[in-house]
């Protein structure tokens, strides 16, 4: 018989389930690095469908939630961006001129309780309107909107006051003869946000790939990247955006015609644009089910994708920064009682563990607030559970990308990712490490740390889904705390909970965290 300390370390495990053992990529140079931005968020166009509801991106309870997760990008755009017209001289909505007359009077950046009335109104009001964005996604039928000074002075004051760089997408639709770029109403709003001195990074046209079916008009990627040239020269007549940036081409997914757009744009405009953009969704969001969200199949299909758009990059504009201009879990809005609960978060993790990993500088979240169901915080200003997912990745998680794999579990079941902690933590320091995981086992998993990381203190930061609903519900614990705001300006503390040296890691069945492995002295984070 064994002696009773060699039987110890397994009583913990449950009937001859042997944990599967970490390897960790500590020393060297660390596997890759992305941006400091990495975690960026948008805004969809189609919020300005009606510009009064822009006005909602006032609210004090938004600005400090969007706060939270600065700094970053923010980008406005969807297919409703080559819908929308600028007029410097037609009247804002009412909600917008009283929102900005109060602004005039008072701080910048300060709260407009005297706003509180009118913005009942239009949560009131939301639901048809949401109903409206939503139908005419699904009928392909878009009309022109109007936007006036007020919509962008409302935006970028949301962008400004939250932490956050605003890129705008111009309207790519407007067309000479429908064939070159019209870059007449760009000018006239290049003109106002000059006169404003807005610090604005641009974009041009959103999933050029299915301009014909939204509106009849076929660009190919040639025409597009000349109109690209256009832009870019008309920004260098300000000297305020001589130094812009410019991103694009903001294409769907890499289906062969869209390869072939991106390639033949990134021949001809490619030199002008500061990173390549585009887009992903992995399901539809009117067909997809709990077990897409859940099947390591689906989650790999991204892989693919990414390998597609950086082989065309590499073979085109080599050493251009890639990124990913908007994603999410599913297209169309998202997949109702889906995409806004817990089972939401094994895509967006994953989505964000494996586009580090794979270079990917920029990751985009469509969207932070507005229409549909994978918004990561919801018409009553509340956050859901990707919102406090992708707060808890802001905080822990560093740009320093390093190598992990295990022994002992089917690596596509349990998903791991490792980069150096975030620097900016005030608990950690430099060489520690943050490692990340997925359990898609209908049973629990045990991740055990190699031997000689055996004495060290780890922090966890075990995220499962709160009530009844399970993996459907829409609120989200941390180490057993329900996650929630303490009023509307202040988050709650995100509380880690420790573990003694030489704990193994237990990841129930279906679920995801973070454990924070202190004083790992990586030389790859130092």
């Amino acid at each position: 018989l064994l002696p009773l300390p060699m039987l110890l370390p397994l009583l913990p495990l449950a009937a001859g389930q042997r944990a599967a053992v970490l390897r960790l990529g500590l020393r060297g140079s660390p596997r890759g690095e992305v941006s400091p931005a990495f975690l960026s968020l948008t805004l969809d166009a189609s919020l300005a469908r009606d510009p009064r509801y822009v006005a909602l991106l006032s609210n004090p309870k938004l600005r400090a939630l969007a706060t939270a997760l600065s700094p970053g990008f923010l980008r406005f755009g969807g297919t409703e961006t080559d819908f929308l017209i600028f007029d410097p001289n037609k009247d804002s909505t009412s909600e917008e001129k009283i929102l900005w007359e109060l602004q005039a009077q008072q701080e910048a950046c300060g709260s407009r309780p005297a706003f509180a009335a009118v913005e009942k109104l239009l949560l009131a009001q939301w639901p048809s309107q949401e109903k409206l964005i939503l139908a005419e996604h699904n009928w392909k039928k878009h009309k022109n909107t109007t936007i006036t000074r007020n919509t962008l002075d409302i935006l970028y004051s949301f962008a400004n006051c939250s932490g956050f760089h605003l890129i705008f997408g111009l309207n790519a639709l407007l067309r000479k003869d429908g064939l070159q770029w019209d870059s007449s109403n760009a000018q006239v709003l290049l003109d106002y946000c000059t006169s404003q001195r807005y610090n604005i990074s641009w974009e041009l046209g959103n999933e050029p790939n299915s301009f014909r079916k939204k509106s009849g008009i076929y660009i190919d990627g040639f025409q597009l990247g000349q109109d690209f040239i256009h832009l870019r020269q008309l920004l260098s007549n300000y000297t305020l955006y001589r130094h812009a940036k410019l991103y694009g081409p903001d294409v769907g997914q890499p289906r062969k015609h869209t390869q072939k757009l991106l390639r033949s744009f990134l021949k001809s405009g490619g030199k002008v644009i500061d990173s390549v953009t585009w887009h992903h969704y992995y399901v539809n969001g009117r067909s997809a089910t709990r077990e897409d969200f859940l099947s390591p199949e689906v989650l790999d299909t991204f892989v693919t994708a990414v390998h597609e758009v950086l082989e065309i990059v590499g073979g085109t504009v080599p050493n251009k920064k890639v990124w990913l201009g908007e994603t999410s879990s599913a297209y169309g809005g998202g997949a109702p009682r889906l995409s806004n609960t817990y089972v939401a978060g094994f895509m967006w993790l994953d989505k964000l563990g494996l586009s580090a990993r794979q270079g990917i500088d920029v990751v985009m979240r469509q969207v932070f607030f507005g229409a549909g169901t994978y918004h990561l915080v919801d018409a009553n200003f509340e956050p859901l559970p990707d919102y406090w997912l992708s707060l808890l990745y802001k905080k822990l998680v560093g740009t320093k990308v390093l190598q992990v794999s295990l022994v002992g579990a089917d690596e596509r079941k349990l998903r791991v990712y490792l980069h150096c902690t975030n620097t900016l933590h005030p608990k950690y320091r430099e060489g520690d490490v943050t490692l990340f995981a997925l359990n898609l086992y209908n049973v629990t998993q045990h991740l055990q740390l190699p031997n000689y990381l055996s004495s060290k203190h780890v922090d966890q930061y075990l995220l499962l889904p709160h009530g009844k609903e399970n993996i459907l519900s829409r609120s989200i614990e941390l180490n057993g705390r329900v996650l929630r705001m303490v009023d509307d300006k202040m988050l709650p503390e995100l509380i880690e909970k420790p573990l003694g040296p030489g704990s193994v890691l237990g990841l129930p069945a279906f679920s995801y965290g973070f454990y924070v492995i202190k004083n790992a002295k990586a030389i790859a984070c130092i």
